[in-house]
């Protein structure tokens, strides 16, 4: 690991720093001209979920009715219908934002996450448990309200992040 690499050397100079970076640049450069393996799929994928609402990408898989379509349907359907809603809005919201915004948009989700049922069940079911087999709450995304949405987004006040 390159923070490793570096904390190992003896007595760090210019040079041999320069050269833990430049083997590690080296590294970085051996896929490089593998293709990206969803290239295929990507005029699709950006089709698919430019939808403004979860429930239209979701309608917008089924509709395609492709087996790649079909597969990234099934792996949604297991996601939090809370996280799916909070995930598209903050992607929507966030491409407007400034850095700073972001952060104090990520750090309000961060925090009420950690205050609702989701995060924990998602735990449980898959590192403690291990079963695979979360019970959101809500179970549908019809059950995700823009009341509770909004409440994920809104100011901390005074335990708001501060820059």
């Amino acid at each position: 690991m390159l923070e490793e690499d570096l904390l190992a050397l003896k007595s760090p100079s210019k040079e041999n720093i320069a050269d833990v970076l430049d083997a590690y640049h080296a590294k970085s450069k051996i896929d490089q001209d593998k293709s990206f393996i969803l290239e295929e799929h990507m005029d699709n994928i950006n089709s698919w979920f430019s939808a403004n609402t979860v429930e239209q990408i979701i309608e917008n898989l089924q509709q395609d009715g492709s087996s790649f379509a079909l597969e990234q349907l099934k792996i949604i359907n297991k996601m939090s219908p809370t996280s799916l809603k909070i995930t598209l809005r903050q992607l929507i919201e966030g491409s407007s934002k400034t850095l700073q915004e972001v952060f104090t948009m990520e750090y309000r989700l961060s925090q009420a996450c950690m205050g609702g049922h989701d995060f924990y069940e998602g735990v449980r079911a898959v590192l403690i448990d291990k079963d695979q087999s979360p019970k959101w709450k809500p179970a549908d995304l019809k059950e995700v309200t823009d009341e509770d949405l909004n409440n994920y987004f809104k100011s901390l006040g005074s335990n708001d992040l501060k820059f």
